[in-house]
């Protein structure tokens, strides 16, 4: 029985030293000056971002110098705010978000219509809904 343990812990030991390392979050002190230019709102929270989030948001810093002047301050803005969200906040951001894509066209056009007569009522401005 002990030879039986021992074959299975070695070819347990073998299989995981099989499988791919998890790849780190990248520190923001690597980040390249583009890349701390376009994501400079989340420069304080970067840290606690996942590595996916952290991936996402690189993928928004390659297409940054394409953006014109007013896209790249809407896009900082867009990033400063939603830094400033709780995860709490930034669950049902996302949650809303999938509710949303999952509705047909007109029904998208009624609720940005919408989103855009409750932030007049409120004199918000109005962020363009894509």
């Amino acid at each position: 029985m002990p030879a039986l343990l021992r074959n299975c812990l070695v070819a347990l030991f073998f299989a995981a030293a099989c499988l791919p390392l998890p790849a780190h979050a990248k520190p923001w002190e690597t980040l390249n000056a583009q890349q701390k230019e376009a994501l400079a709102p989340l420069s304080g929270t970067w840290s606690s971002l996942s590595e996916q989030q952290q991936t996402n948001f690189l993928a928004y810093a390659q297409r940054y110098p394409k953006l014109n002047a007013q896209q790249q301050q809407r896009l900082h803005s867009r990033l400063e705010a939603w830094s400033k969200l709780t995860p709490e906040q930034r669950k049902r951001a996302r949650e809303k978000y999938k509710a949303y894509k999952k509705l047909p066209a007109e029904k998208r056009e009624a609720v940005k219509k919408m989103v855009r007569d409750r932030e007049a009522a409120s004199g918000v401005p109005a962020t363009p809904l894509q």
